[in-house]
């Protein structure tokens, strides 16, 4: 009997090896190219619920491993932890989020311009200014950073292209400013009706899509 039981096991085993694309909840073949295929008209996929502790470490899990999701069920104002659906890029976890008209903007998502100068000072029309393309002088390939925190992980960079970001103008000089229009790919143009002063300012923030 102990031989039976061996040789089924075996003759499984073999089975699962030879086969590597798998089927759930139906007996056709998986779709071509993928290793694992779900199918319901009524049920969905739940992953593992944890609660992460910060964005930069691997707990609850034992370490970073790029490419691990899980759903994060705490939520946390120190370190933008909310809840959802989380990925590990081997070194930290980020947060997958669509942002919407009715969807609060996850706060590792969005940034404020670096400080860039505007010439405002021949009043005028239809002046032009490419916001990535200034973002992008200042951060396309950064360096090795000075100083860090004693947690931050190495500095790495991955270059954006313009329409990987919504644009944002959130408050501008109106005694200055007029008629300003982003496109979708970054690139703003604006009136002058008045000289500037030294309390003329211009908000503008990237969100990531």
């Amino acid at each position: 009997m102990k031989r039976i039981i061996y040789l089924l096991l075996f003759v499984l085993v073999f089975a699962i090896n030879s086969n590597a694309q798998v089927a759930i909840g139906t007996d056709a073949a998986p779709v071509e190219g993928a290793i694992l295929e779900l199918k319901s008209s009524n049920l969905g996929f739940l992953p593992t619920r944890v609660e992460l502790t910060q964005l930069s470490r691997p707990e609850p899990l034992p370490a970073h491993v790029e490419g691990m999701v899980v759903f994060n069920t705490k939520v946390s104002e120190t370190d933008t932890l909310q809840a959802g659906l989380y990925y590990n890029t081997g070194t930290r976890w980020m947060r997958l989020s669509v942002a919407s008209p009715t969807t609060p903007v996850d706060a590792s998502t969005w940034f404020y311009m670096p400080s860039i100068v505007f010439d405002v000072s021949v009043i005028g029309t239809g002046f032009t200014v490419d916001l990535y393309a200034e973002f992008i002088k200042q951060f396309k390939t950064p360096g090795p950073a000075v100083k860090s925190s004693a947690d931050a992980p190495d500095l790495l960079f991955v270059t954006p292209k313009a329409t990987d970001f919504y644009y944002y103008i959130l408050d501008y000089d109106k005694d200055v400013f007029d008629n300003i229009v982003v496109t979708t790919d970054g690139k703003m143009t604006y009136d002058v009706k008045d000289k500037a002063t030294d309390a003329t300012f211009l908000n503008i923030v990237f969100v990531e899509k």
